[in-house]
C-alpha cells in the first residue's frame, strides 16, 4: 500500500506542470487617453496574453496571444485572448502620437476559474501628441573607456567624441573627470572594495545641468527644457567597503537637461545656448567606463527637447549606438 501511494504522489508531481500552463481566457478593457485626460478614438490597441515557456521547451516557444481592435469614439476597445503566464500586456499606437503602453497583473495565479481575474478590468494607457519635431544631434555613448584619469577630459557633442588629444571633438561640452582610490584588500570569495568619484563639469559660464522631474502620466521628461536652474557640476560617488554591501550612484529612470556653449553679455545675460537632455541617468562604471544617452538641439536659444528621429544629425555612429527614440 505504501509502495502505491508514493507511485500515485510522484504521477501527480509529474502533471502538475502541465496543468500550470493550461491556457486560460482573459478579457480587457482598454482606454485610450491623452496627457489632459481627453479620448483618443481610432487609436490601434495591442494587447498580448503572455504565455509562459512550457516544460523542456527552449527559448522563443513562449510567444504571447496578441490580440488588435480600434478604440471607438470614447476611447475604449474591449480585447480578449488566452494565456498562461498571468499577465498582459497592452500597447496604443496612433499616428501623431507617441506610443503608450500599460501592464496588467492577473490575480487567480491558483487557478481556480477557467478565466483570469479581474475578468474585464478598465485599464487606462495615455499616449502623449507629438509637437514640432526637430533635428538633433542624438546619440548613445556606450561603455566609453576615460582617456585620463584624476583629471577632467573633454567631451564634444556634435563630434561624439573626447576633445584632442583624445579624440577629435573640437569643443568641450562636457568635462568628465574621473577619480578612483586604491583598492584596499578583500576578505576571502568577495569583490574587491572600491571607491570612485565620478564629476560632470562644464566650460563655460552658464553652462550646466540639472535633474529632470518625471511626468506624472510616466514619460520621462518633459516638452521643453528649463530656462534656468542649471548647476556647474553633478558628482557621482560610488563604492565599496570590506564586508558591507555596494553603494552605486545611479537613479533607475533618472534623466537631466543640460545647457551648453553659453555665451553672455557684458551685463551676465545670455545672448545664446544650446540645451539637450540626457536620457536616463549616466552609467559611470568603477573602472572608468562611460555610458550615456544623449540629445542636443542645436538651434541657438532652443528649448524644444522633442527630436526628429528621421533627422538624427549625429554621423559616424559605427562605434557607438545611434538612437532613433522620440
Amino acid at each position: 500500500m505504501k509502495k502505491m501511494k508514493l507511485i500515485s504522489n510522484t504521477v501527480i508531481l509529474l502533471l502538475l506542470p502541465f496543468c500550470k500552463i493550461q491556457a486560460q481566457e482573459g478579457q480587457v478593457t482598454v482606454h485610450a487617453v491623452d496627457e489632459n485626460g481627453m479620448a483618443v478614438s481610432n487609436a490601434q490597441a495591442v494587447a498580448q496574453f503572455q504565455n509562459a515557456l512550457k516544460p523542456g521547451e527552449g527559448w522563443g516557444t513562449g510567444r504571447p496571444t496578441e490580440v488588435r481592435g480600434t478604440t471607438d469614439t470614447s476611447g475604449f476597445c474591449i480585447l480578449a485572448g488566452n494565456g498562461t503566464d498571468g499577465s498582459v500586456s497592452i500597447g496604443i499606437l496612433k499616428e501623431g502620437y507617441y506610443y503608450g503602453n500599460a501592464e496588467l497583473l492577473f490575480t487567480n495565479g491558483d487557478r481556480i476559474l477557467n478565466h483570469w481575474l479581474p475578468w474585464n478590468p478598465m485599464v487606462e494607457v495615455i499616449i502623449q501628441k507629438k509637437g514640432i519635431q526637430v533635428p538633433m544631434y542624438a546619440r548613445r555613448v556606450n561603455e566609453i573607456k576615460m582617456p585620463i584619469e584624476g583629471n577632467a577630459a573633454g567631451f564634444d557633442l556634435m563630434a561624439g567624441d573626447w576633445v584632442a588629444p583624445y579624440g577629435k571633438g573640437e569643443q568641450s561640452d562636457f568635462l568628465f573627470k574621473f577619480d578612483s582610490k586604491p583598492e584596499t584588500k578583500a576578505p576571502p570569495r568577495e569583490f574587491p572594495p572600491y571607491d570612485v568619484t565620478w564629476i560632470v563639469g562644464f566650460q563655460n559660464d552658464g553652462d550646466g545641468i540639472q535633474p529632470a522631474a518625471p511626468l506624472p502620466h510616466g514619460f520621462r521628461v518633459a516638452r521643453q527644457a528649463p530656462a534656468d536652474g542649471y548647476e556647474p557640476e553633478l558628482a557621482k560617488h560610488s563604492y565599496k567597503e570590506p564586508g558591507q554591501p555596494a553603494h552605486v550612484d545611479f537613479l533607475d529612470g533618472q534623466s537631466y537637461f543640460f545647457r551648453v556653449r553659453t555665451k553672455k553679455d557684458a551685463q551676465g545675460k545670455i545672448n545664446s545656448a544650446l540645451y539637450g537632455k540626457i536620457s536616463g541617468d549616466f552609467r559611470m562604471g568603477i573602472t572608468g567606463t562611460l555610458t550615456f544617452t544623449y540629445y542636443l538641439n542645436p538651434e541657438s536659444n532652443s528649448r524644444n527637447m522633442e527630436f526628429d528621429p528621421k533627422q538624427n544629425l549625429s554621423k559616424n555612429l559605427k562605434s557607438m549606438e545611434g538612437v532613433n527614440v522620440p
